[in-house]
């Protein structure tokens, strides 16, 4: 796995924990709190120079930043609504048995080529006997009629 979707599954995961530990907080605040934070994404400004090249890089990075912001933001509010109203995938019975599904895919991932290449041996293996019985089989036949 790459280190960047380990970082989105532990920022999910994170999320989702959050959301379950307001199980008991109500709505509105959390509500509030996101408001405020999507405040705070739509008033990013960088640009203020005068030289019209920075304004375009500085636009381009203020967009770039409200954008990746805006994701951050909404995933973790979904995260955290998901948490909320689902805490039974919390418990650490369930959170150990998504450990092991996880484990035994990777491991299955990893032998998906191995197990392909010794299926090719072994197929080539085959071919190699038939081969050597049938030159076999014809060099009896040739002495034979001989």
């Amino acid at each position: 796995m790459r280190l960047i979707n380990i970082f989105i599954i532990i920022f999910l995961m994170s999320a989702f924990a959050i959301g379950t530990s307001l199980k008991d907080v109500d709505v509105s605040v959390i509500d509030n709190s996101f408001k405020n934070a999507s405040n705070t994404i739509n008033n990013i400004t960088l640009t203020g120079s005068t030289n019209s090249y920075s304004n375009g890089i500085l636009k381009v990075t203020e967009t770039y930043i409200k954008f990746v912001s805006s994701i951050a933001f909404e995933v973790s509010k979904l995260g955290m609504y998901f948490g909320k109203e689902n805490p039974q995938y919390f418990e650490p019975d369930f959170i150990i048995s998504i450990c092991i599904l996880i484990i035994w895919l990777v491991i299955i991932g990893l032998l998906i080529k191995p197990i392909f290449y010794l299926c090719v041996i072994i197929i080539m293996s085959f071919l190699f006997i038939r081969e050597k019985v049938i030159k076999r089989n014809t060099l009896t036949k040739s002495k034979e009629d001989k």
